[in-house]
C-alpha cells in the first residue's frame, strides 16, 4: 500500500527528538532499580506517537556524564529530567552539560523538570538552566507528566501555546526579586513566606522568611494517563542486573490525610488502572530473566495497592487487586506491595470482609517478597499528631493477622519528630520491643489459617512468635521530614515557629529543631548512625528481596544484625541522655564505651564485620544530597 506525500503526512512523521534523564546517585543507592517515572514517560510518548525518545538512567551508567554528552550530540528538542530528593548537585551538573553541549545551537532545548522536587521548588530547580530560562524554554511539570509532555511535543513550534498546557508551569523571577511562575490560564504560583521562621545562631535568634509553594495555586492536574508498559530497554537492563523492576497499577492514596505527607504534587484521590493492561504488562515481565536465569521480582509501587476498592464492604466479587495478584501467581512472579494497615484487618468492617481479605492474603503470601505498611509509631499521642487514623491496638491487630497468614512484613517507623516527648520515645521503644505481635505463620494452609482469623475475631488469641517488632522495621531510628505543603509543617508554622530553621529546596523541607534538648541529641546521633550505615544496609535490603537464595540469606542476616544494633543503640542513647525515664526491664543496652563515636563504630563492626566511617557533622544538620 502506498500513501501519497502531503504536508499533513510530513508533519505527522516529523516527530521531535526527546531525551529523558533519570538522575540517581549510583554510589549511595547500589543495585539497579527501575526509574519508573522516565520509563513510563518514554513509553507514553512512543505510544501516542508524539516523539522519538532516548532514555538515560544515571543508576545504570558508571560514567553517566559522558553518556549525557553523547546523547546531547544528536540535538534533542526536549530534555526531560526526573528530579528527586537530594539530587540538587546532580541537576546543576546536568544543566552545565546541556549548556556546554548546546552552546553553538541557535536555541536551547526545551527543558522540562518533573517529580516532587521540581514541583515544590520550581524556581530553584530551573535556575541552573540559565540559557533555557532566559529563552523561556524551562518548564516544570507539577503532577503526572505524560499528558503535559505529549502536549508540549505537539506544540513545540508555538511557544505561546505552552502556557495553556495543564500541569506545566514556567518559573521566572519578578522584578523585585520574588519568585513567581507563569502557568496555564494565566494563573500564578508564588513561593510565599507563610510565617516568619527562627534561625538559631551562636549569637541568638535571627528571624528569616522561608519560601514555600502554596499548593492551592498549583496548576490543575491533567487527567490520569492510561497505563503503558515501562521502557523495554530500562526494564531489561535492570532485570539483567537482578535489580528491582517496578510497576504502578494505581495512582493516589484513598486516605491521603497523614500530616507529614505533601500530596499536592500528584493530585488527590485514588484510581486503579485498567486490569487487562496491568496483566499484559505483568505477562511481559514474566519473560524477563536475571543474569542467573531466574525470574525477576516485581515491586508494585502503588501508594496504596488495595485503595478505595479494597475498602468496599461487603467486598465485591471482582476485586482489581485480587485479579492482579492472581495474575502474578499464575505467571510465577514474586511481588512486593505497599498498603495501609486497615487493608489487612479491620474490626470496624464486617466478618465477611475480614475473612475474604484474609483468604486473599493467605493465598498470595507465598508469592510475596514483602508487604510494606506504614506503622510509623507505637505512641498513641504521636500517632494522632501524624494523623495516621489508626490506634496502637489496631496496628497490633493487623500485624498479628498478617503474620499468621504468612505475609512477609516490613514497615515504616518515624521514631523522632520535633514535638516528640521523652514519654513518647519510651512508648515507641516498648512497642518496638514487643514479642507478642509478630506471629508464626499458621502451617496447615490458607483455609486453616483463615479459620484461625475467624477465631481471633471471636476473641481467641494468636500466639506471638517471640520475634521482636523492631526486626521488621525498614529503618527505625529515623526522623520526620517537615515537608513543604504538609499539615505538619503548617502546624509548626502556626504553633511552634521557634522550632523551624529555614527552608531546604533540595529536599522541599523545612529545617527543624526539637522541643526537648535530650531528644535532639539522641536524634542527632541516630542520624549519624543511619546515614553512615545507609549504603551497606540499603544494598543488603535490595539483595534480600531480589538476589539468589544464598546471597539473599546472607543479606537478610546483615539486615537483622543492623536492626538489632539499631534498637540497642536507641535504648543506650535514651538511657544515656534521658536518664530519669526508668526504661522497662529487658531492654538490651549496647555494651560499648561512653564515647558516642566509639559506640557507633563498635556497633557497625558487629553488623558489617568492618568499622564504618561516620560523619559527626550530621549532628548539626541533615544530609543535603
Amino acid at each position: 500500500m502506498e500513501v501519497s506525500a502531503s504536508p499533513a503526512l510530513s508533519a505527522r512523521l516529523a516527530l521531535p527528538d526527546v531525551l529523558l534523564v533519570g538522575l540517581g546517585d549510583r554510589d549511595r543507592y547500589r543495585g539497579a532499580r527501575l526509574p519508573l517515572g522516565v520509563a513510563r514517560l518514554a513509553s507514553w510518548l512512543r505510544f501516542t506517537h508524539a516523539a522519538r525518545v532516548e532514555v538515560l538512567d544515571y543508576s545504570l551508567q558508571s560514567d553517566a556524564r559522558s553518556h549525557v554528552t553523547e546523547a546531547l550530540g544528536w540535538r534533542p528538542a526536549v530534555v526531560g529530567v526526573g528530579v528527586n530528593f537530594g539530587q540538587w548537585e546532580l541537576l546543576a551538573d546536568l544543566a552545565g552539560l546541556i549548556e556546554q553541549a548546546t552552546a553553538s545551537s541557535e536555541t536551547s532545548p526545551v527543558v522540562v523538570l518533573g517529580n516532587i522536587l521540581a514541583a515544590f521548588s520550581p524556581t530553584e530547580a530551573v535556575a541552573p538552566f540559565k540559557r533555557a530560562a532566559a529563552e523561556r524554554r524551562a518548564l516544570v511539570a507539577t503532577g503526572l507528566g505524560e499528558r503535559p509532555l505529549e502536549a508540549l511535543c505537539r506544540s513545540l513550534h508555538t511557544p505561546k501555546a505552552w502556557e495553556t498546557i495543564p500541569g506545566l508551569l514556567q518559573p521566572e523571577p519578578t522584578a523585585d526579586g520574588g519568585d513567581t511562575s507563569r502557568m496555564n490560564n494565566a494563573r500564578r504560583v508564588r513561593h510565599q513566606p507563610v510565617s516568619t521562621l527562627a534561625r538559631r545562631t551562636k549569637t541568638g535568634v535571627v528571624s528569616e522568611a522561608a519560601p514555600r509553594v502554596d499548593s492551592d495555586t498549583l496548576p490543575s492536574a491533567p487527567l490520569a494517563p492510561s497505563l503503558v508498559a515501562p521502557d523495554d530497554s530500562l526494564v531489561l537492563a535492570v532485570a539483567a542486573e537482578g535489580g528491582q523492576v517496578s510497576l504502578e497499577t494505581s495512582l493516589g492514596c484513598q486516605y491521603g490525610a497523614c500530616t507529614f505527607c505533601p500530596r499536592a504534587h500528584k493530585g488527590d484521590g485514588w484510581l486503579r488502572g485498567e486490569q487487562a493492561v496491568c496483566v499484559a504488562i505483568l505477562e511481559r515481565f514474566s519473560r524477563l530473566r536475571t543474569s542467573e536465569g531466574s525470574r525477576v521480582a516485581v515491586s508494585l509501587v502503588d501508594e496504596e495497592f488495595f485503595g478505595s476498592e479494597g475498602l468496599a464492604d461487603p467486598p465485591p466479587n471482582q476485586l482489581g487487586s485480587a485479579h492482579i495478584l492472581a495474575a502474578m501467581e499464575r505467571l510465577g512472579l514474586r511481588c512486593e506491595i505497599y498498603t495501609r494497615l486497615e487493608q489487612l484487618f479491620d474490626r470496624h468492617r464486617s466478618r465477611r470482609w475480614n475473612l475474604r481479605r484474609a483468604m486473599l492474603l493467605a493465598e498470595t503470601a507465598p508469592s510475596m517478597r514483602r508487604l510494606f505498611a506504614g506503622v510509623e509509631s507505637g505512641s498513641p499521642s504521636q500517632l494522632r499528631r501524624y494523623g495516621k487514623g489508626q490506634t496502637v491496638s489496631q496496628t497490633v491487630d493487623a500485624l498479628r493477622v498478617a503474620s499468621t497468614l504468612g505475609v512477609p512484613l516490613e514497615f515504616g517507623f518515624i521514631t523522632f519528630d520535633p514535638l516528640l516527648t521523652p514519654e513518647e520515645l519510651v512508648e515507641n521503644l516498648a512497642f518496638l520491643a514487643r514479642t507478642d505481635v509478630i506471629c508464626a505463620p499458621y502451617p496447615d494452609g490458607p483455609s486453616a489459617a483463615v479459620a484461625q482469623i475467624g477465631h481471633y475475631l471471636n476473641g481467641a488469641d494468636l500466639p506471638g512468635s517471640g520475634d521482636p517488632l523492631y526486626r521488621h522495621v525498614a529503618y527505625m531510628a529515623t526522623e520526620l521530614e517537615v515537608l513543604a505543603n504538609s499539615r505538619y509543617a503548617d502546624h509548626l508554622h502556626r504553633r511552634h515557629p521557634e522550632l523551624l530553621d529555614g527552608y531546604d529546596p533540595a529536599f522541599c523541607r523545612f529545617g527543624a529543631h526539637y522541643a526537648h534538648g535530650g531528644i535532639e541529641t539522641i536524634a542527632g546521633w541516630c542520624r549519624v548512625w543511619t546515614e553512615g550505615m545507609f549504603t551497606p544496609v540499603y544494598q543488603a535490603r535490595m539483595a534480600a528481596r531480589s538476589a539468589g537464595t544464598g546471597e539473599a540469606a546472607e543479606a537478610k542476616a546483615l539486615v537483622r544484625r543492623y536492626r538489632d544494633a539499631t534498637f540497642a543503640l536507641l535504648v543506650t542513647l535514651t538511657d544515656r541522655f534521658l536518664p530519669g525515664l526508668n526504661l522497662p526491664q529487658g531492654f538490651a543496652l549496647a555494651k560499648a564505651p561512653s564515647d558516642e563515636p566509639a559506640l557507633l563504630t563498635a556497633e557497625s563492626l558487629k553488623v558489617t564485620g568492618h568499622p564504618i566511617t561516620f560523619d559527626p557533622s550530621l549532628l548539626e544538620r541533615r544530609r543535603d544530597r
